[in-house]
């Protein structure tokens, strides 16, 4: 008898003994006439009691070869397909529509004007934007510094403005995002119209492409990516390997921005504090800002957080003229989230200084913050539009000592129905 024929025969009475080992497996009519022959033949002459040790022992060392061999043939499919995907993606990104020559005369009258943020805004009466629309934005903080609060507030204003917001969340779930919308003051009928929420769970197939494309192309102004740490691990990508980075953006990103959104990439930092998580890559991939949020006064429930937004990169260069001058990264804003004896948090995101066409003030001057607190001091429990109606100067100046006298414990904020009051901390009313 041939090799080959030895072989079928001993798999023929390994599939016989299996079977007799457990009869409820599969019905006896799904095996070959071979099989049920040697079935019928071993089942008159097998002991009651099964089988003997050493049979045992061969058909689950047998088992066992194959779980390993089915275990390997997975790793290598999977393998397989990861190099076949970054294939695909570098294929797709290099050739097509974006090989054509760019219409320079169209490039021409678009140079013409700056580029600046013009997706959210400063609170106050800056006229400044925190995002750039068809750019690659990034802000990448520790936990619970009030990234995706930040990212919330800037929705609600783009919401509430008429404008689609799509939230891709690989972190949170629907019903944590949908209540700080609401808790910042979002309606039903914005939140139900303008902003769509996605919480993928696996890569994105070629099945989901086609949802895909609808969501880039409802002509949105912002496009949040939250966890990019955790959307590149889907995509069995490696945040390490610069060219997984740029394949992620290639695949997610991109045609978000080349649909003129805001696209706005969260992601964290280590314990160090001082940059992305993974490759440099990802601050190279950004084409648009890239902030810090530096954590100053935490973030919850019955106080008043704080994180400090600073400037790390910004290749437009709009925001950085803006931001107060010095090292990399430039303090440009302060996230404010009040819950201090209020159910509903007030959310302000305040310019590290006001417009001044005479050149940068690291503080309000002392006159206004003396100003402002004599004010307070003696009408304890005025309201903001009190404070400017009875101080002299600019509503943009009052506001920015009243925050800086807020921000170094001079004067405090009560909470009287839906009105915030402002008393005195210190009665003596001295500065520090």
């Amino acid at each position: 008898m041939s090799d080959e024929q030895l072989s079928q025969s001993d798999i023929n009475i390994r599939l016989a003994l299996a079977w007799l080992l457990n009869p409820d497996a599969a019905p006896l009519s799904s095996y070959t006439d071979d099989v049920q022959r040697l079935i019928s033949a071993l089942s008159s002459k097998l002991p009651t009691s099964g089988l003997d040790a050493e049979t045992e022992a061969r058909i689950d060392a047998f088992e066992r070869e194959g779980a390993v061999l089915r275990e390997a043939q997975r790793i290598v499919a999977y393998e397989e397909a990861k190099t076949l995907a970054k294939k695909m993606l570098a294929e797709k990104n290099g050739k097509g529509a974006s090989w054509a020559p760019v219409d320079i005369a169209e490039v021409w009258e678009t140079v013409e004007s700056e580029t600046q943020t013009d997706v959210g805004y400063l609170s106050g009466d800056m006229p400044l934007g925190i995002f750039y629309r068809g750019k690659i934005n990034g802000v990448h903080a520790e936990s619970e510094a009030g990234k995706s609060w930040l990212a919330c507030l800037v929705a609600v204003q783009e919401i509430m403005a008429g404008r689609h917001v799509a939230y891709i969340d690989f972190e949170d779930d629907a019903a944590a995002i949908i209540r700080r919308l609401k808790m910042l003051g979002a309606s039903r009928e914005d939140i139900t119209h303008f902003f769509h929420y996605c919480n993928p769970t696996g890569p994105l197939t070629d099945a989901e492409e086609s949802e895909f494309q609808r969501l880039v192309s409802l002509d949105g102004s912002l496009a949040i990516f939250d966890g990019m740490t955790e959307a590149m691990a889907l995509e069995g990508l490696d945040g390490i390997k610069a060219e997984d980075v740029a394949a992620w953006h290639s695949k997610m990103t991109k045609p978000f921005a080349a649909a003129q959104w805001a696209v706005v990439v969260l992601d964290h930092v280590p314990h160090d504090g001082k940059r992305a998580i993974g490759s440099q890559h990802k601050k190279s991939a950004l084409t648009g800002v890239s902030y810090l949020l530096d954590p100053v006064h935490p973030i919850g429930k019955g106080a008043t957080g704080k994180s400090r937004l600073r400037v790390e990169k910004d290749r437009p260069a709009w925001v950085r003229a803006h931001a107060v001058p010095g090292k990399t990264p430039q303090h440009f804003a302060d996230l404010v989230i009040d819950f201090k004896e209020k159910p509903m948090p007030i959310a302000k995101l305040w310019p590290a200084r006001p417009a001044d066409d005479k050149g940068y003030r690291a503080e309000p001057p002392e006159k206004l913050r003396t100003a402002v607190l004599g004010f307070v001091q003696h009408n304890p429990g005025a309201s903001k539009s009190a404070i400017r109606r009875g101080v002299t100067g600019g509503n943009a100046e009052i506001d920015w000592a009243l925050e800086w006298l807020i921000d170094h414990a001079q004067v405090i904020i009560k909470s009287v129905g839906q009105a915030n009051k402002h008393y005195p901390a210190d009665p003596a009313g001295t500065l520090p």
